[in-house]
């Protein structure tokens, strides 16, 4: 029996500090490190307590990624947004193309959040 898998999420841990700025810089790549242009996509991720809440903690949404043509995304978030407890989540981003609207799942995985002592 054949199978596919449709699945194209890569495995991301992402450990960050509560009331921190957050920026998380990644560059995208094609199967055959291409630069993959990324001005084609929109974005948006959520962290959520567990895979199956019903709630977002934080959303990020379009206007919280920079992207270029040359695969670089960035993620950003103010310090004063990142005032979820300190904890282990769950996140993903999903990318939509935007000439066909196709939705994909490009990564995922835990989202984890250190208590900071200053405020």
């Amino acid at each position: 029996m054949a199978s596919t898998n449709l699945v194209l999420k890569v495995s991301l841990d992402i450990t960050c500090m509560r009331r921190d700025t957050f920026s998380l810089d990644m560059d995208w790549t094609d199967s055959n490190t291409n630069p993959i242009d990324l001005t084609a996509y929109t974005f948006k991720s959520q962290v959520r307590q567990t895979e199956t809440s019903s709630t977002a903690l934080l959303t990020f949404d379009d206007s919280d990624f920079s992207k270029d043509a040359s695969g670089n995304l960035t993620m950003t978030k103010a310090a004063s947004d990142m005032t979820i407890s300190a904890g282990n989540y769950y996140y993903d981003i999903q990318a939509t193309k935007t000439s066909d609207s196709t939705v994909q799942t490009w990564a995922g995985g835990l989202f984890i959040v250190q208590q900071d002592i200053t405020e």
